[in-house]
């Protein structure tokens, strides 16, 4: 059993600058979604005093700095019942909040590290979460499994890998016209840059790079978004 929560943490969130902040992005949230949202904010810092699950300092601003920040990445998920990997996902960032957002959407979080992972399977349970399913594995032994080549809609990360190490995924993940969602820092603008350049990239893939500064944290962030293409449209 995960231990009590330590003294001085804030467990209940603020729930009229969560659902405002979520509205400006064009999320509604229910009564029941923000259930979900509290549940979920206050098992990760009781996990988290046992596991390293957030740092300490993100600890106090769970709701901008995870909740929302993740929530970022929705406005590029077309298809309402989308098949979504969260690759690396670790306390669940960005994949479940965009779940509990999106209840529709299949999700499949990917997770190496053995005790996230077993905080992933406990939340899960936790917000009665359906179509939503734990790999505890690593990018790389999902890779040797055919039946995961082109499974997927959407392949998502949040700041977990370089963009590049990224690409090289979701090309094996990603269907035809499925597309990658990036969330990286202010800071990788040559990330990019390189990849756009690179031949082996472009083929495959049509990037793009959206520069936002979210209002909640007043941070800078950049979104990197790949659509990969159609084999009619690649060109050699």
């Amino acid at each position: 059993m995960p231990p009590a929560p330590l003294s001085g943490i804030q467990i209940s969130m603020d729930e009229s600058f969560f659902k405002h902040n979520a509205l400006t992005m064009g999320i509604s949230l229910s009564n029941e979604q923000m259930e979900q949202f509290n549940l979920y904010r206050q098992e990760l810092l009781v996990w988290n005093t046992k596991i390293n699950l957030i740092s300490e300092k993100s600890a106090q601003e769970v709701d901008s700095r995870h909740f929302l920040d993740s929530l970022t990445a929705l406005r590029f998920i077309d298809k309402e019942n989308a098949r979504v990997l969260d690759i690396g996902s670790g306390a669940g960032f960005p994949g479940l909040p965009v779940k509990i957002a999106r209840p529709t959407l299949e999700l499949y979080l990917m997770e190496s590290n053995r005790k996230k992972a077993s905080f992933l399977k406990h939340i899960i349970r936790k917000l009665q979460l359906e179509k939503t399913i734990v790999s505890h594995c690593r990018a790389e032994d999902m890779l040797k499994q055919n039946n995961w080549h082109e499974y997927f809609d959407i392949v998502i990360s949040r700041a977990a890998f370089r963009l590049s190490e990224f690409i090289s995924f979701s090309v094996f993940f990603l269907a035809e016209g499925g597309k990658f969602i990036a969330l990286k820092g202010d800071n990788s603008e040559n990330e990019f840059v390189l990849c756009a350049k690179d031949k082996n990239v472009s083929v495959l893939f049509e990037l793009f790079q959206y520069d936002t500064v979210e209002y909640f944290t007043e941070k800078r962030r950049k979104i990197v978004v790949g659509k990969k293409l159609k084999k009619e449209k690649k060109i050699f």
